[in-house]
C-alpha cells in the first residue's frame, strides 16, 4: 500500500482546521440570545429585543419627559421676566445666573426630578448595549466556526481507517496518525483507495486523473489529493454558509455594517477585528491561514443562489440603514430642541445655550453615523428602533401635556402640596 504523509509539505495547512475560542455571553448576553435566535429571522429579532428594552425601561422615559416637558411650560411661562433679566444683566452674567436661580425658585422650576431617570436609563442602555455588542460577535464567530466544522466534517468523509485502526468509511483513502515530529494528528494516504474514490465522483468527472496516476511521483499523487480533499472541504463550508445566511432585506450580512465599503464575506482583517473586542483568539497569524481556507470560494468564487446569481463577493448594503439612523437621530434632537426652545434661549444671558444645543444636534446624528459605519448592521437596527420608539413617546407625550396646558393653565403645572401640609401650617397658626 503506497502512503503519504500530507504533513511533510509546510505550503500546506493540516487538513483539520482549528476553531476560533467563543465568546463568553453574560446573563444580559444569553436572554440576548434567546430572544433573537428564537424569532428565527435575525433583523426581526433585533426589533423585538429593542422594543422589549424600551417597553422595560417606559415608566422611566415617560416620568423624565413629562417632567421635562413641564419644566419647559415653566419656562416658557418665566419668559417675559427673564427676557427682562437679559436687559438688565446683559453684562453681568454671575448676576443674571442668580437672579435666574431665584426667579427660578419662586416658579416651583427644577431639572433635577427629570435627570435622575434619565441616568437610570443610561446605565441601564450602556450595560445592555455592551452585551449586545459581545452577542454580535459572539454569533459572528459562531457562524465562522460552524463553517469550520462543516469543513472538517468533509475531511472526515474520507477517512478510511482512524487512528487505532478503525475501519471509518469502506471506500476512504485517508489513513488518521500521529505526526511524530509535530506532535499533531496527520493522515496518510491510500492513493489506491483515492484513484477509485476520485473516479466515482461525478463532481470530478469533467477533472479526470491522469491516465498514468498509479506511476506518478508521490509529490505529483499529493497535488490531486490535496486538491480534490481541499475543494470539497471548501464547498461544504460554502454550503453551510448559504444556507444559514444571517442576511437581513438588503443586507447581505447583518453581522457587518450596511455599506458598500464592506463585502458580505470579508478579509481576515475585517473579521479579525470584528471578532477580537471580545477574545483576542483570533489574533493568532496561523487563524488568517484557517479562515482564507474555509471561506475560500465565498471571498474568490462566491456561491450561486436560487436565482442563480452569483453571491458572496459582492458589497454587503447600501448605506440606507447608516443615513436612516442619522436621519432619525437628528429628528429626535431637532423635536427636543423645539420643546425646550424656551431653556436653550434664556438659560444663559447671550443666548449660547441655544448654539450650544443646535452643534449637539449636529453632533449626535454624526456620532450615531460613526457607530453604525463601524459597527454591524444589527446595530444599526437597534438604534433606528429605539430611536423610532423614543420619538413616538415623544411626540404622544407632549402632545398630551400641551393638551392638558392648554385645559388646566398653570394650576396643570403646579406641585401638588404634600398630604398634611396644610393641618401643620394650621397647627402653626
Amino acid at each position: 500500500m503506497g502512503t503519504l504523509n500530507l504533513l511533510q509539505s509546510t505550503s500546506f495547512l493540516d487538513f483539520a482546521v482549528d476553531k476560533i475560542g467563543m465568546v463568553n455571553l453574560n446573563w444580559i448576553g444569553k436572554i440576548i440570545q434567546w430572544l433573537i435566535e428564537g424569532v428565527g429571522i435575525i433583523g426581526l429579532g433585533v426589533v423585538l429585543f429593542t422594543l422589549i428594552l424600551k417597553t422595560v425601561v417606559l415608566p422611566l422615559d415617560v416620568y423624565s419627559r413629562v417632567k421635562t416637558k413641564k419644566q419647559a411650560l415653566v419656562m416658557e411661562k418665566m419668559r417675559p421676566q427673564m427676557e427682562k433679566l437679559q436687559k438688565q444683566y446683559a453684562n453681568d452674567k454671575q448676576m443674571y445666573s442668580q437672579k435666574v436661580m431665584e426667579l427660578q425658585k419662586q416658579n416651583g422650576y427644577s431639572m433635577l426630578g427629570a435627570c435622575l431617570p434619565m441616568i437610570v436609563s443610561l446605565v441601564i442602555f450602556m450595560l445592555v448595549f455592551s452585551a449586545f455588542s459581545t452577542y454580535s460577535q459572539y454569533a459572528n464567530l459562531n457562524t465562522y466556526n460552524n463553517m469550520v466544522d462543516s469543513y472538517n466534517a468533509s475531511v472526515q468523509t474520507y477517512v478510511l481507517k482512524d487512528k487505532d485502526g478503525n475501519t471509518v468509511h469502506e471506500d476512504g483513502f485517508l489513513i488518521e496518525t500521529v505526526d511524530v515530529s509535530l506532535g499533531d494528528k496527520a493522515y496518510l494516504v491510500d492513493f489506491a483507495s483515492f484513484e477509485n474514490y476520485y473516479k466515482n465522483d461525478p463532481l470530478t468527472a469533467d477533472k479526470p486523473l491522469a491516465e498514468n496516476f498509479s506511476a506518478l511521483k508521490e509529490s505529483e499523487k499529493q497535488v490531486y489529493v490535496k486538491n480534490y480533499v481541499r475543494e470539497h472541504a471548501r464547498k461544504s463550508a460554502a454550503d453551510y454558509y448559504r444556507k444559514n445566511k444571517n442576511n437581513f432585506l438588503w443586507v447581505k450580512n447583518i453581522w457587518y455594517p450596511d455599506s458598500l465599503l464592506n463585502k458580505e464575506i470579508p478579509n481576515f482583517s475585517k473579521f479579525s477585528s470584528a471578532v477580537s473586542r471580545a477574545t483576542g483568539s483570533a489574533n493568532d497569524a496561523s487563524y488568517e491561514e484557517y479562515y482564507n481556507e474555509v471561506t475560500y470560494y465565498l471571498r474568490n468564487h462566491g456561491y450561486e443562489n436560487s436565482s442563480g446569481k452569483i453571491e458572496g463577493k459582492v458589497f454587503n448594503g447600501y448605506f440606507v440603514l447608516i443615513v436612516l439612523a442619522i436621519g432619525l437621530m437628528f429628528l429626535q434632537q431637532f423635536i427636543m430642541m423645539r420643546s425646550q426652545k424656551a431653556t436653550n434661549e434664556l438659560g444663559t444671558v447671550d443666548g449660547s445655550g441655544a448654539k450650544t444645543n443646535k452643534w449637539m444636534m449636529i453632533l449626535m446624528p454624526i456620532i450615531y453615523g460613526v457607530f453604525s459605519f463601524f459597527y454591524s448592521a444589527a446595530f444599526s437596527i437597534y438604534m433606528i428602533t429605539n430611536t423610532a420608539f423614543s420619538l413616538i413617546t415623544t411626540v404622544v407625550i407632549n402632545k398630551i401635556l400641551d393638551a392638558c396646558y392648554k385645559k388646566y393653565g398653570d394650576e396643570f403645572l403646579r406641585k401638588k402640596p404634600k398630604k398634611g401640609a396644610n393641618n401643620r401650617k394650621r397647627l402653626k397658626r
